[in-house]
């Protein structure tokens, strides 16, 4: 398979006949508020300018205040992608047949954990604060008979309707799995 086929359906290690459900990332006020501090920290050099451009050392020292405002963009620059990146890799995907979160903790740190359906014995939702609540984001907790008891997803937009879609799929499957009779 071509890395560059292009579908919003499929996915690496995906088994035959898996089909994907739901796609969903962390939510967006975890992606906003590094880079609510990030915008603020971009202020800094212009209001420093605007302290000290008008002292008298600044003249002989002008070039080494644009150098190192140009180096501290790029600190922040890097800061701002790094925080990009983070937020767009780590998913939780839902398919017929399994639930896979993608973690990615660093540029050269990512971790894969995924649960069977089959497994799933219970999850609950968690929504902690006024903000959480009106925002609509919180954490979900699976417990599942596998080797790792509990599953957490933390930050989950619209919690209560994600554990619904894996109640659904969970029933389907277990109804499927015992009324099968070979």
């Amino acid at each position: 398979m071509s890395i560059f086929t292009r579908s919003g359906n499929t996915f690496i290690n995906q088994r035959p006949g898996e089909q994907t459900i739901l796609v969903t990332r962390k939510h967006w006020i975890k992606l906003f508020i590094p880079m609510f501090f990030i915008a603020l920290f971009v202020l800094i050099p212009f209001v420093t300018y605007f302290f000290i451009s008008e002292t008298a050392w600044y003249q002989n020292y002008a070039s080494l205040y644009r150098f190192a405002s140009a180096v501290y963009f790029l600190i922040l620059w890097n800061i701002a992608f790094y925080n990009i990146m983070i937020y767009t890799l780590n998913t939780i995907t839902i398919t017929n047949k399994r639930i896979i979160e993608n973690e990615q903790r660093g540029f050269f740190h990512h971790n894969t954990d995924e649960i069977p359906l089959r497994n799933i014995e219970d999850s609950s939702v968690r929504t902690f604060g006024l903000l959480a609540t009106f925002l609509r984001y919180g954490s979900i907790e699976i417990q599942s008979a596998g080797a790792t008891n509990i599953f957490h997803f933390k930050y989950v937009p619209n919690p209560q309707r994600i554990k619904r879609i894996i109640a659904e799929y969970v029933s389907y499957v277990k109804s499927r799995r015992y009324s099968y009779r070979p």
